[in-house]
């Protein structure tokens, strides 16, 4: 998935998109991960150059405020530790599957997780997505 695929992200996705023109980076995947709680989304975005990470907050309370973005852009050669893990289950009983996937590295520090229940439920898409173009272009 693209950062234009992202449901629910609000103007961040508008800056992304920006932020990587006026880079003149090609953007490969994306991964949002919402945190509702604190009102942050960390937002990263594989390039051909590199991994970009960057995180979207609010900068004060009330209706008026503003929002940030800020983040850097790690070059390939210096993304360390990236895995993708899984572990998938099988019930005999209701011959169902339960797929859980992780996408870890070390530094910059990621771990992001996605479960798959049913066969036709496509939440682990994008993150697979995201994991697939990390992984082709780490150590390069």
């Amino acid at each position: 998935m693209k950062i234009g695929e992202w449901d629910g992200i609000g103007s961040s996705r508008a800056l992304i998109a920006h932020q990587l023109g006026e880079l003149g980076a090609q953007e490969l995947a994306a991964h949002v991960s919402v945190d509702a709680d604190r009102g942050r989304q960390r937002i990263l975005v594989a390039t051909d150059i590199g991994l970009l990470d960057c995180i979207w907050s609010v900068n004060s309370a009330g209706p008026d405020a503003t929002w940030s973005l800020r983040g850097g852009l790690v070059r390939w050669p210096s993304v360390r530790g990236l895995r993708l893990q899984t572990d998938a289950e099988w019930d005999p009983a209701t011959e169902r599957t339960r797929s859980l996937w992780r996408l870890v590295a070390e530094d910059p520090r990621i771990e992001l997780t996605a479960t798959q229940i049913e066969p036709a439920d496509h939440t682990v898409g994008p993150l697979l997505a995201f994991a697939r173009a990390c992984l082709e272009r780490a150590g390069q």
